[in-house]
């Protein structure tokens, strides 16, 4: 099971993408969590839970730093591929989780 919080500007721009990616999962057969929320609620969301990945909008990419230390060893931090998230390509967003998450273990 694959546990990623999506976090962007307000959460919303990346909340279809979110859906396509949850879809596709759940076509493939891979079990995975993924929820978008705003910079703000993850921000308090990295402090208090463990992700498998944190995914950050393009648009947010300047917080890579603060919120890499504040996940600190527990789980990465990547960006969205800016082409793949304007475009909303899921199997590529979807693949790219699976390689970052198991690349980690």
């Amino acid at each position: 099971m694959y546990n990623v919080l999506v976090t962007c500007s307000a959460g919303m721009s990346t909340s279809m993408l979110v859906q396509k990616v949850a879809k596709t999962a759940a076509e493939q057969g891979i079990d995975l969590t993924i929820e978008a929320v705003s910079m703000n609620e993850g921000k308090i969301r990295v402090k208090k839970h463990d992700y498998d990945l944190l995914l950050l909008g393009p648009q947010v990419a300047f917080m890579k730093e603060e919120l890499s230390k504040a996940a600190g060893d527990r789980f990465p931090v990547k960006i969205i591929n800016q082409k793949d998230y304007g475009m909303m390509r899921a199997d590529n967003v979807l693949q790219d989780i699976i390689q970052s998450i198991e690349g980690q273990k």
